[in-house]
């Protein structure tokens, strides 16, 4: 039995990330993940909002990661019908941010990164292939047990972190569920070979149209470009691909089309657990609250949920604060959750997928006229993100990315 401070379930971006700043805190962390290491092929997260930079700089792993992948600083807004184009700049956060861009970046990339960081702890251990069955919780700890390459295994650790995406094992094995909707569209992500950048498409474009709505993003500079688009559930998610050529056709001009490496379908949610701990167990990023990939707010959403989870444990492990810290934790990053990151993710969802309503979309276009005509509003309009970072736990200190 393998027994350390705090095992995290789930080797994603988050599960990472976690596990990376538990132990520059000096904790001891045993990361099980299900997958073999470097899973790629199908599009992935890729996109780290501005307000993560700040982090990723205190955990020693942004110089790197700016280094291979695409800063860009001018959110556009392209209405597809006229080609109007609003431009939302990121430079206009200068005076408040030391970081004023956001980051495109594949996620096994960012992990390699991290991974290179956690191989010089040596409190860090990393189980590859090896999936969570059940967790027994006592008043010392939990015992998570496993399969992995060499049969059933059970490691103990003072604490469990379920950061294991949105099937959680973790989650199901403390008896919650994920409360919410799901929309009628899903979601298709693209990786594509075709110069978007000669249509006057910016590194990260918002495509505007009652039909034809997605999100335009560069992911290096060898050509390749993420394009997410929605459809209709009530279509059969097997010929995903026999359709995607007709959707392009639509959009692009004529000539070939792109050629396509890679693309995968997902349902799109907007969900959250009841609580984010039960017990010596505790929940982060999409196992603890699902939202659509609209905002980019559900990677930065579970990074922040991420900072404040090791500020409630190291002050449980180290300074031995009463775990009544930790369900401060659980009410606090849900009380982000409910009342900015989904609702801004529901908006920003609505204005390029739902958006056929009479009107609607006009009314969208006119308000971010309104929006981008002044920088002074686009600050306004952009500072909003702050609020997915909780204030510090343990004072009332303002919070400050």
């Amino acid at each position: 039995m393998t027994t350390q401070g705090v095992t995290v379930v789930g080797g994603g971006p988050h599960g990472l990330l976690h596990a990376l700043a538990l132990a520059r805190a000096g904790i001891d962390v045993t990361v099980l993940e299900a997958r073999p290491p470097r899973t790629t092929g199908s599009p992935r997260a890729m996109t780290f909002h501005w307000s993560m930079m700040q982090g990723l700089d205190r955990l020693g792993i942004l110089e790197e990661a700016l280094s291979r992948g695409i800063i860009h600083q001018v959110w556009s807004l392209n209405v597809l019908a006229t080609g109007e184009r609003m431009a939302l700049e990121l430079d206009v956060l200068a005076g408040d941010i030391e970081h004023p861009f956001t980051l495109h970046l594949p996620q096994e990339q960012l992990g390699e990164i991290i991974l290179s960081r956690l191989a010089e702890h040596a409190h860090v251990h990393l189980e590859w292939n090896t999936r969570v069955q059940r967790l027994v919780q006592d008043s010392d700890g939990v015992n998570v047990l496993a399969d992995s390459p060499d049969g059933e295994r059970e490691y103990r650790s003072s604490w469990v972190v379920g950061a294991d995406g949105a099937t959680s094992a973790v989650r199901r094995a403390i008896g919650l569920g994920l409360p919410g909707v799901t929309w009628p569209e899903r979601f298709v992500a693209a990786n594509l070979r075709y110069d978007f950048a000669a249509l006057g498409y910016e590194v990260s474009t918002l495509q505007l149209d009652p039909t034809d709505g997605a999100l335009v993003a560069q992911i290096d500079d060898q050509g390749l470009w993420r394009y997410l688009y929605a459809e209709s559930l009530k279509l059969p998610e097997e010929t995903v691909g026999d359709r995607m050529g007709e959707v392009l056709r639509r959009v692009l001009p004529g000539g070939p089309l792109p050629e396509i490496e890679a693309y995968a379908a997902h349902r799109m949610h907007q969900r959250v657990a009841d609580r984010f701990r039960v017990g010596r167990v505790l929940l982060l990023g999409d196992a603890a609250h699902v939202t659509n990939p609209t905002s980019a707010y559900g990677l930065a959403g579970g990074y922040f949920d991420s900072e404040c989870l090791v500020e409630a444990l190291s002050a449980v492990i180290h300074d031995g604060a009463g775990d009544d810290i930790l369900d401060r934790y659980s009410e606090v990053r849900r009380r982000v959750f409910t009342d900015l990151a989904s609702p801004v993710s529901t908006e920003s969802k609505q204005l390029l997928w739902n958006s056929a309503k009479p009107g609607r979309l006009q009314g969208e276009i006119e308000r971010f006229r309104h929006i981008t005509a002044s920088r002074a509003r686009q600050r306004e309009y952009l500072l909003v993100a702050r609020g997915l970072q909780s204030a510090p736990l343990r004072s009332r200190r303002p919070s400050a990315i």
